[in-house]
């Protein structure tokens, strides 16, 4: 098995995790629109902090801790946790290269964001599309909450708006 690290994110890494996100997009059509400009993408307002997860020194995954404001449901969220939206964190841009799945990649890189987020006093949440795939099922299976559910803020390439879903972290 290759030698696996969550490092924090630096600039020096930004062009690899390009390179990850364009494998996963190929794959797995996220992002759903290839942006314009994906170092923008991966580097948004309201970002907190972000990770890779490294190995053999490839970058196999990616995450960011946003500003709790930047989740869908935000209101929900704050009403279900008891904390004002400054007191929330939110789990963003999480991907792992197609190589790389299975191998407990994304549950270490939330692993990081708990971490992170409970020494800030935050507590984590996210949305996620709520489709049963492979990312609802992870939140599930580490014990995240659904607290809501409704459609997107957003639509798709077809015009559509999908539903979505937010969760409480477990801890």
């Amino acid at each position: 098995m290759p030698d696996q690290t969550i490092a924090q994110r630096n600039p020096a890494h930004l062009d690899r995790v390009v390179g990850a996100l364009r494998q996963v997009h190929e794959k797995s059509g996220y992002p759903m629109v290839w942006p314009d400009d994906p170092t923008a993408w991966l580097t948004p307002a309201g970002t907190l902090d972000a990770w890779v997860a490294l190995s053999d020194g490839e970058v196999v995954g990616h995450v960011m801790l946003v500003e709790g404001d930047k989740v869908e449901y935000a209101a929900e969220l704050v009403e279900a946790t008891g904390v004002p939206v400054t007191g929330l964190a939110g789990v963003s841009r999480l991907f792992v290269t197609p190589a790389a799945r299975r191998r407990g990649v994304a549950a270490a890189l939330l692993e990081r964001l708990e971490d992170t987020s409970t020494r800030r006093g935050r507590r984590l949440v996210l949305d996620v599309v709520d489709d049963g795939g492979p990312a609802v099922r992870l939140y599930e299976r580490l014990g995240w909450t659904r607290v809501t559910a409704g459609e997107a803020t957003w639509t798709t390439p077809a015009g559509t708006r999908p539903k979505t879903a937010a969760y409480l972290s477990p801890r």
